[in-house]
């Protein structure tokens, strides 16, 4: 099937890829320690393992995924990564004993990864619209798929890790109809609007794409810049810390008299306020520069974490999370974005595998970082070293825009 050089990629169905593929990672990952403790008989050890090697397999996924829609074809591309997600949890239907599990999870993490940072890449050829409404229309759905798949497992756990697989398989084959049937388009980045493109040169805050793209005998490649590296910074932190939540926080929580179910209703108060805030918070960040909106959310969700050195009851744990939430809402969108404004089109690929990187890179450490500091007790080191970190990140974000702000004013 040859590429139409004309269609571009309506947004309706890159929204209902990215539901689908997001609906089966949440359906994949909080059953994988359940599984392999209560089912499997495996420790929390060998558990901790298997997570690491998926995570960076999912690296790895976004790495090449990036490559192969610069340098190769974007839509054959993400129809093997959802082949390769689909027979690897559909495998995980029939055969799920120890260790085909853990070699299944990590062919699944390693499609996965591709499958994010090639619907990212993809989300930066939408015409019509703003970049950046593209990708909080993304972020919002993202949100929904993790409610939806959340209560999927919630419901249906109890009568079977199979049947849960069954269902993520189905969720990746409808996915792979999608991109099958409607993602065979023109991938040549989206002209900007007049209008849009008033407001993107307010916002760039890096080198032009002309002086950053360089081309070795025909391929393009990522070059880094400074405001890059402080991004990756800002972006691998932030992952790091939001893991803390998903991992060591309930064991926290739990310490301080906060039952189980009280920390499951956090999340799911988590995606409600996604879903339902996300458009008023993206409202307010698309009329400010990137360098705003991104430095802004970073340090209300670094400020959810000194806070957490003084709450102790349930109703302060849920302002806590909810100032977390908002900082998420306000950095998280914003980021891919950025990335996609600041770097050349021809390189759209990279771009986003990097992105997906950092973000792959941050959720690996976290888990091991949480670990380390709570087998001491160090709790309150482990909140304000989180703090410190992600305020100096900002800072360094703050001051690289600036930086480059001024360079290309010179150049200008």
């Amino acid at each position: 099937m040859t590429m139409n050089s004309s269609k571009k990629l309506n947004e309706k169905w890159l929204l209902l890829a990215n539901l689908a593929a997001n609906t089966g990672h949440a359906m994949i990952w909080p059953v994988t320690t359940l599984h392999m403790t209560l089912s499997l008989g495996q420790t929390l050890t060998m558990s901790g393992l298997v997570l690491l090697v998926a995570a960076l397999m999912n690296v790895l996924g976004s790495f090449i995924a990036g490559q192969l829609f610069d340098r190769w074809r974007p839509y054959p591309a993400l129809l093997i990564a959802s082949a390769i997600a689909f027979c690897s949890v559909g495998t995980l239907f029939f055969y799920n004993g120890w260790p085909i599990f853990a070699i299944l999870i990590w062919t699944a993490s390693l499609g996965l990864g591709a499958i994010t940072t090639l619907l990212n890449a993809f989300a930066t050829t939408v015409t019509g619209k703003n970049t950046r409404v593209i990708f909080n229309n993304m972020y919002i759905v993202l949100n929904v798929g993790v409610v939806l798949g959340t209560l999927v497992v919630g419901y249906l756990f109890d009568y079977g890790f199979s049947w849960l697989m069954l269902i993520a398989s189905i969720l990746y084959l409808t996915l792979g109809l999608v991109v099958l049937l409607f993602f065979n388009v023109d991938t040549e980045v989206a002209p900007v609007s007049t209008a849009v493109q008033e407001v993107e040169n307010q916002t760039v805050l890096s080198d032009s794409p002309e002086v950053k793209e360089t081309v070795e005998a025909g391929r393009p490649k990522l070059k880094m810049t400074v405001l890059l590296g402080w991004i990756a910074a800002f972006l691998l932190l932030m992952y790091l810390s939001y893991m803390l939540w998903e991992t060591v926080m309930a064991t926290y929580l739990h310490r301080i008299g906060i039952s189980t179910a009280h920390y499951a209703n956090l999340w799911v108060l988590n995606g409600l306020t996604i879903i339902i805030f996300q458009k008023m918070i993206s409202n307010w960040a698309n009329k400010r520069n990137y360098a705003i909106s991104v430095i802004a959310g970073g340090l209300i969700f670094a400020s959810s974490f000194f806070l957490m050195l003084f709450v102790n009851q349930f109703w302060q744990i849920v302002l806590v999370f909810e100032l977390l939430t908002v900082g998420e809402m306000l950095a998280s969108p914003q980021v891919p974005a950025w990335v996609a404004q600041v770097t050349p089109k021809k390189v759209s690929g990279q771009a986003q595998g990097f992105v997906g990187m950092m973000i792959s890179l941050g959720r690996m450490l976290g888990p091991v970082y949480g670990g380390l500091m709570l087998d001491h007790g160090w709790f309150a080191g482990l909140f304000f070293s989180v703090f410190a970190a992600m305020v100096l990140v900002n800072i360094g974000l703050y001051w690289a825009s600036m930086k480059t702000k001024k360079t290309n004013e010179l150049k200008g």
